[in-house]
This record gives C-alpha cells, sequence and structure tokens, in this order.
C-alpha cells in the first residue's frame, strides 16, 4: 500500500490543512504528470504514470474525513471495510445506527427528513472531532468505532437525502 501522505510531503495526521493538502497534489501532479515522460524510456514512463495514479488516489482518500481515517487505520493494521476479518461495531454503536435507520424510515415528509438530514449533519461533525481526539491520544479502538459510526451517518446522511429528492419530484409531478 502506498504511503500517501509520503506521497504529497504531508505528516500524517487525520487532522490536515486542506488548502496544504490540495497545494501537495497539484504540486506532485506536475512533477509526476505523464506528459512530462513523453519522449523518456519506457518504464520510466510507467512509473510516472503510475505515481500519477498513486497521487490521485492519495488526494482523493486524504480529502474526505470517511476515507481519511479508514486509510489511517489501515496504516495501523486495523480493517474497519466490509470483510471478514474488519473490526466490528460495538453493540452500542450498532444501536444507535438502528435507531437512526428506523427514524430514517419512519420519516415521510420534508420537514422531518430536513430535520434528520441537520441532526445526521452534527452527529457527523461530531464524530469527526472524536475522530481527531482519538487520532492525538493514539486511541485505535476509539479511532475505528468512531470511524465505523461517521460511516454509517454518511450512508444515513445520503439516504436522507434520496429521500428528499423524491418526495421533491413527486410534489413536482403532482403541481
Amino acid at each position: 500500500m502506498a504511503d500517501y501522505f509520503a506521497l504529497l510531503g504531508l505528516t500524517p495526521a487525520f487532522d490536515l490543512d486542506l488548502a496544504a493538502l490540495e497545494a501537495s497534489y497539484f504540486k506532485a501532479q506536475r512533477q509526476y504528470h505523464p506528459d512530462r515522460f513523453v519522449g523518456k524510456p519506457a518504464p520510466e514512463r510507467q512509473q510516472a504514470l503510475q505515481t500519477s495514479v498513486d497521487v490521485n488516489n492519495a488526494y482523493n482518500t486524504l480529502k474526505e474525513p470517511h476515507s481519511r481515517a479508514v486509510y489511517i487505520l489501515k496504516t495501523h493494521g486495523i480493517d474497519v471495510t466490509d470483510n471478514k476479518e474488519a473490526a466490528r461495531p460495538s453493540h452500542t454503536l450498532l444501536m444507535e445506527i438502528m435507531q437512526w435507520r428506523e427514524q430514517v424510515e419512519s420519516a415521510q415528509n420534508l420537514e422531518a427528513l430536513s430535520t434528520l438530514e441537520n441532526a445526521l449533519k452534527g452527529l457527523q461533525s461530531e464524530a469527526i472531532g472524536h475522530i481527531s481526539q482519538s487520532f492525538t491520544a493514539s486511541n485505535w479502538q476509539t479511532f475505528a468505532q468512531e470511524t465505523m459510526r461517521l460511516g454509517y451517518f454518511e450512508k444515513s446522511n445520503q439516504e436522507v437525502a434520496q429521500k428528499i429528492k423524491r418526495l421533491k419530484l413527486q410534489t413536482t409531478q403532482l403541481s
């Protein structure tokens, strides 16, 4: 696995200056862009292409809090994805997620969905704060649980946004 922080010349951290991340990304892209290697030997061109792909993957991974947290956990040997060996959510987290899913499913109007959307955004911010604190304290168990929590809230928020979109479309069609 490529070291995304090193590739972009950044110190590994959960809290990133997004402007510095973007500047590092553009600098690396200028340095490794395949167009700069036209006329070079094939192995050099291939290496530049691979590095350019890695730079894009690094930027896309590190710019979002959830994917950045998942990546940081992987660098510490902790997997929170959906495979069999992955860390599992705590019972408390599972109960919280079940309650939110029920609320999302039962919300049937724009007002209720908007309220849920705002609450979920607040919970996402809260989880990001806990992830940041856990990184600073090297508390990887809490970091992992809060990363899973953030992922569930992001997914729930996407579901709410889809329901809002469908309701607005139905409202427009009925008018």
